[in-house]
């Protein structure tokens, strides 16, 4: 019987519907979500449609739901239930940050590779950067998107902040966000850390880490709805920040016309309204905080590995990402031979039911991306490349 802990698999990809009909591995764009997930929502919406949505039954609901929420985020990411912000997107969550610290005109922003980092971990800094008269100083990153600490530590001296991505989005590889994180302490700088492709995949401590924010989806690793994130803010770097919205479930009005923030996390969520997806990401969350981040991480390596040796049986295909399973996540990027276009090919697999993605991998390369999560297997691995193979022929 194939385990993934002590939870059969088979049991676990029957929870997953779209693995009746297709190789689904572009889970690190958007990943699909289990039944469980499904029905928390829709009880959710039966629940608030019974009771009345706007009742004292309803809002006594809403207060347990969201701060359920925040319980399995902390455990997560071994944080504070009051560190956790509730946001669309990792975008959003990003710009919050970018758009709450209080820039001075000269302050420097580092960041890992510049535009060879998620665009939504480069566009934010770049545009407040071009806002506040910022320096924004981009490191130097080797194919696989890898840059040297001793370019970062020179970079820190002097910054406002830092901000990486923890894995790539298009090679898989990891970032030393330890070290990173040691490295901004040592120079007084903030650390930022987009945890995209990440949060659910990895094991992630943010004290460990020694970031002040940190930003992930749950509809990624995580399995949950879309239209629905998460921004880690630290305790210490909240009072740094200044609300970019405000309104009535953030800030207070006195007798006296004062208007004032509230306390965290109330303060940085304006305007939230998404309690249909906070319900199914605290389903998403129980779902995989039960199957466990480390069996996750070993069964999404397993299968990455598959695909790793049989793609490198196939001539003329230039594999991304570091070969250490230690360094990479279970994403794996290729550049196809000379003549065969990456979008393309992607379509061309879709077209056979088996779902990658073409993603920019810096010097105008579109590598093909495979982002295999736990509900997937060798099988499927191995049959997927031999579809890569026939269309390549």
């Amino acid at each position: 019987m194939d385990m993934i802990g002590e939870i059969d698999h088979a049991d676990i990809r029957k929870d997953f519907a779209i693995t009746r009909k297709t190789i689904y591995m572009n889970n690190g764009a958007i990943a699909p979500t289990p039944l469980s997930t499904i029905k928390a929502v829709t009880n959710f919406l039966l629940q608030v449609s019974e009771a009345g949505p706007d009742t004292a039954d309803t809002a006594g609901y809403l207060e347990s739901l969201l701060s359920e929420v925040r319980t399995r985020i902390s455990h997560l990411i071994n944080c504070d239930k009051d560190e956790v912000v509730l946001t669309e997107s990792t975008t959003q969550g990003l710009n919050i940050v970018a758009n709450g610290i209080a820039w001075e005109k000269g302050d420097a922003i580092v960041v890992r590779g510049g535009k060879h980092e998620h665009y939504a971990n480069y566009f934010p800094w770049r545009v407040t950067a071009e806002n506040h008269g910022l320096n924004l100083r981009q490191l130097a990153v080797d194919r696989n998107g890898v840059f040297d600490l001793h370019d970062l530590e020179h970079a820190a001296r002097g910054s406002r902040l830092i901000t990486m991505s923890h894995v790539l989005y298009n090679t898989g590889a990891r970032m030393p966000v330890e070290e990173v994180g040691r490295i901004a302490a040592e120079h007084d700088v903030l650390f930022c850390v987009d945890a995209a492709q990440s949060a659910g995949a990895l094991p992630i401590d943010v004290k460990k880490i020694g970031c002040h924010f940190m930003a992930f989806p749950g509809f990624k690793w995580i399995c949950g709805p879309l239209g629905i994130g998460v921004l880690f803010c630290s305790k210490k770097a909240a009072e740094m920040l200044k609300p970019s919205t405000v309104g009535g479930e953030s800030a207070i009005l006195s007798d006296t016309n004062v208007l004032a923030n509230m306390e965290m996390p109330a303060r940085l969520q304006g305007g939230f309204r998404n309690y249909p997806g906070a319900a199914g990401l605290e389903a998403a969350l129980r779902y995989v905080l039960r199957i466990g981040i480390d069996n996750i991480l070993n069964r999404n390596l397993q299968v990455s590995r598959v695909i790793r040796e049989e793609l490198g049986r196939l001539p003329g295909v230039t594999l991304y990402g570091p070969e250490d399973d230690r360094q990479r996540s279970s994403i794996v990027s290729f550049l196809p031979p000379e003549g065969t276009d990456s979008e393309t090919l992607v379509k061309k697999l879709e077209e056979s039911s088996v779902v990658f993605a073409a993603r920019d991998a810096g010097e105008g390369r579109k590598v093909v991306r495979a982002s295999p999560h736990f509900f997937n297997d060798e099988t499927e691995a191995a049959s997927a490349i031999s579809y890569v193979k026939r269309l390549m022929s």
